[in-house]
């Protein structure tokens, strides 16, 4: 029975032939070439023209061709033929059917191709992804430090300006343009924060902050801007709240600020009201309940998820313009903060955002209030500062604010090769960096001055001027042992306030 299922399925892979050494067929068995005796060689396929010129060898010798495509009687296959000759006799070809062989070969090298390709595909793609998320931090870092270079600029003039005689008009016309200037730096500042929150490069601070005072702060500013619109503004604060938090009182600021400033922005008429009380007190951490109520316009339900997207606005209205960035900043940062954020609404009534966010407790009981220090108070008349800005705008801004405290001698270095020899000829007392020089950075030539000989030039107080404010520029600068970082755009009190702070 074997025998004959082999009779059946068994499958000739070869055909014998032998020839004259000029290529005539004298015997084959016709496997796939049938009644090719007396034929030339040449005639069954172009191929056998190119070994023609090695049956006439003479000696015993194998020629080995693989992988020829040949058009035979019934099919075309792909063969491998051997060539033999022999010292006395003639020439023998030998042509095996590795049609199957060199099918699944192909199919396999194929796939692998395939798959080295993918790989690299892959490979280009992450190269491409990486090398575009650096180009997008370092488009980042630089725009958000050269839009902070006028944005100061005007800041500080119209600072200088309310100081003067103006008229009524006048007085207008100023207000509008620090009212403009403010909106653009928030506006900024929303976008670079999303930026930041999107890879990955937000970091929280974690600091001692007095509940009382913080949330005072909160509610007296929004007191303010709702009597402007004509809105009423109300706080249930509960007493059980811990005196002291450990935890990053900016960010909450932001959250909070944002979740008020659009309550305010889409109320026409009625009430605004900020609810802060404990929900719990565990493992020494309080967990806070915070709530923002307005008698506003309200949202529709199926938009409740569409108000925390990326530059997503519900209402188009043109009096609420905005950048769409705060409520997505929100819910980002009180996720990062380990938080939950909630909303309920009604159409045309009003709406209500609530989060819970957990603290540390601060275990000191009691806190000595930070004393503002004023220059009057040194015993020092005057002081020496070196300024070390390329930006006329930023030179003019720090030279009106110290003029006006009539308390310092403001050197000012556009060069930084000429930081080192002015600290060597004259007695400085504290450095303005600006991070972003020409040719050089300012974290690089602090690192040069904390390098010199000389005891009393390596410690004098070096403060960055700078809007890089990544945690990779913070770490920089604190390995190139700057003291503190004045953020651009500076106003005159967080400009003094700083500088104060490492006055002897």
């Amino acid at each position: 029975m074997l025998a004959e299922h082999k009779i059946v399925h068994q499958k000739a892979i070869y055909q014998y032939l032998t020839t004259d050494n000029k290529g005539l067929v004298l015997e084959s068995d016709d496997t796939f070439f049938a009644n090719i005796q007396s034929q030339n060689i040449i005639a069954l396929h172009p191929f056998f023209y190119s070994i023609t010129n090695l049956l006439d060898t003479k000696k015993e010798e194998e020629f080995l061709f693989s992988c020829i495509h040949l058009d035979t009687d019934n099919k075309n296959i792909i063969a491998d033929i051997t060539l033999k000759t022999f010292a006395k006799e003639n020439p023998l070809l030998i042509i095996q059917d590795l049609t199957t062989h060199y099918n699944n070969y192909q199919l396999t090298a194929q796939k692998r191709n395939e798959s080295v390709i993918n790989s690299q595909i892959l490979e280009l793609k992450n190269k491409y992804l990486i090398e575009k998320e650096e180009f997008k931090n370092t488009f980042i870092a630089n725009f958000s430090h050269e839009i902070r270079e006028p944005l100061s600029g005007i800041s500080t003039f119209v600072d200088i300006l309310k100081k003067t005689n103006l008229n009524t008009e006048q007085a207008d016309y100023l207000n509008i343009i620090k009212t403009s200037s403010n909106h653009l730096k928030h506006m900024i500042e929303d976008i670079l924060d999303i930026s930041k929150i999107e890879v990955g490069k937000l970091n929280l601070l974690e600091e001692s902050f007095n509940t009382t005072a913080f949330l005072e702060e909160i509610i007296f500013t929004y007191k303010v801007k709702a009597k402007e619109k004509g809105l009423d503004f109300n706080n249930n604060i509960e007493e059980k709240l811990p005196n002291f938090l450990l935890g990053d009182p900016y960010r909450l600021k932001q959250i909070l600020s944002n979740l008020l400033d659009n309550a305010i922005k889409y109320t026409k008429k009625g009430s605004i009201t900020l609810d802060v009380s404990l929900n719990q007190i565990r493992a020494n951490k309080a967990n806070i309940h915070f709530e923002i109520k307005d008698t506003g316009i309200g949202i529709e339900e199926e938009n409740f998820e569409n108000i925390f997207t990326s530059f997503s606005q519900i209402n188009q209205n043109q009096q609420n313009k905005g950048t769409g960035l705060g409520l997505a900043i929100v819910k980002s940062l009180v996720e990062l903060m380990h938080g939950n954020i909630a909303i309920q609404s009604d159409f045309n009534k009003g709406t209500s955002i609530s989060f819970n966010l957990s603290f540390k407790l601060d275990g000191s009981s009691k806190k000595e209030k930070v004393k503002t220090i004023s220059v009057e108070k040194k015993e020092k008349e005057k002081y020496n500062v070196l300024l070390v800005e390329h930006s006329e705008i930023t030179q003019l801004s720090v030279l009106k604010i110290l003029a006006a405290q009539k308390r310092f001698f403001l050197d000012i270095v556009s060069n930084p090769e000429d930081v080192i020899p002015t600290l060597k000829n004259q007695k400085i007392d504290i450095i303005l960096m600006d991070i972003n020089l020409p040719n050089k950075t300012g974290d690089t030539l602090a690192q040069e001055i904390r390098q010199l000989p000389e005891k009393e030039l390596k410690k004098i107080p070096i403060l960055a001027l700078t809007g890089k404010l990544f945690p990779e520029d913070l770490k920089r600068y604190k390995k190139a042992k700057i003291n503190d970082v004045i953020r651009k755009p500076f106003d005159e009190k967080s400009l003094l306030k700083t500088i104060h702070k490492y006055l002897k």
